[in-house]
């Protein structure tokens, strides 16, 4: 293990690990992340090869995102200033982690992280955690501060939780997939070794924007249980909040001259990123894939590459194995935007009337 160069607290952290996924996953992180001295040069990260994703910011799309200003300003004075506000709550690497580690003792003491998937951490962790202040995650966390994220994490509720953290720790680590970071995220040493190569890395305080973590479930959909979810380790139904805090769907008032609610957060998504493009030309779409592709077929999470790439931003997809994308080629090829699904019917209809031209998005 000499030619690793791996620094001595990776061994003394590795001895603690009773796992050998763990122990293995320790010397190959620790040969990926720390192997590279400074001036080295380290190899680019998988970019997905069609022209919808890995696109770069050109002068095109900065066009786009004055139009989209344009755009924005049309809605008027109090929708932008929405969209700007749910547009600061970012959330850090190091803000994520304590809230995982949390998991399972004081938030959520049922969480295991191979079966618990982000609606089940919304519910029963997210949402209980931020009854108080009836805010989003990131402003409980933030102190009400704005901070503005670097990128935003588009995820499909019904994967593991711990897969989306995997995601967001495998971007921010260069890697090209997440399945050896979610398998440390099974184990509680593994966590540490992640922590600690992220504090070396200088990577605990970038930012992001995730929906389950920025948009605030007490405006939305904290009182209710439309589906009936249960805790799957459990087998109790997901409670609902009480805090009485009034919720604001796509069509409630006040609304704006186009019939839409001003004080709903999940109608701004479009807006949010055009905003956050136009004062970052670097800002990126981090694409969270599941191994069975069930993203591609959930209406907002189109809505949000569909955006994206209209634009023209920077998207990243991250799957949980290059194997995943391979293995799926003729799935991936089959898919159709018309054929998305939502929780409710009429969300469809909305998403797909901003996709102009669907023949070409499906392409």
């Amino acid at each position: 293990l000499e030619h690793l160069h791996i620094p001595s607290f990776s061994f003394a952290v590795a001895q603690s690990i009773n796992s050998v996924v763990n122990v293995v996953g320790v010397i190959l992180l620790s040969k990926a992340y720390n192997i590279f001295k400074p001036g080295s040069v380290r190899p680019p990260a998988l970019s997905w090869t069609p022209s919808r994703f890995g696109c770069q910011v050109s002068s095109r799309s900065r066009m786009r995102h004055d139009r989209d200003a344009d755009a924005g300003t049309a809605k008027g004075s109090d929708w932008e200033a929405m969209t700007e506000e749910l547009a600061s709550r970012g959330i850090s690497l190091s803000d994520l982690l304590e809230f995982y580690s949390s998991l399972g003792v004081c938030i959520m003491p049922s969480f295991q992280p191979d079966v618990h998937t982000t609606n089940d951490v919304v519910r029963l962790g997210i949402i209980p955690r931020t009854a108080s202040a009836c805010s989003s995650y990131a402003e409980f966390v933030n102190h009400g501060k704005k901070v503005m994220p670097k990128k935003m994490v588009t995820h499909n509720w019904q994967n593991l939780f711990r897969d989306l953290l995997a995601t967001v720790i495998a971007d921010a680590l260069g890697e090209h997939n997440f399945e050896l970071i979610a398998e440390l995220l099974s184990d509680k040493d593994g966590v540490g070794v992640l922590e600690e190569t992220l504090r070396v890395q200088g990577r605990l305080q970038e930012t992001y924007w995730i929906c389950a973590f920025s948009v605030n479930q007490h405006a939305s959909i904290c009182g209710g249980n439309p589906n009936g979810d249960i805790d799957p380790v459990t087998r109790i139904p997901h409670p609902t909040c009480n805090c009485n805090a009034p919720k604001f769907f796509n069509k409630d008032p006040p609304l704006n001259a186009h019939g839409e609610s001003i004080k709903c957060e999940m109608n701004k998504f479009d807006d949010m990123m055009a905003f956050l493009a136009r004062k970052d030309p670097n800002f990126t779409e981090v694409i969270a894939v599941d191994a069975n592709l069930n993203l591609f077929s959930r209406a907002w999470c189109m809505a949000e590459l569909a955006e994206a790439h209209r634009m023209g931003m920077v998207q990243k997809l991250m799957p949980r194995n290059n194997a995943t994308l391979l293995t799926r080629q003729n799935t991936l090829q089959r898919l159709r935007v018309e054929d998305m699904k939502a929780s409710r019917p009429e969300d469809v209809q909305e998403i797909l009337a901003k996709i102009p031209d669907k023949n070409v998005f499906n392409q």
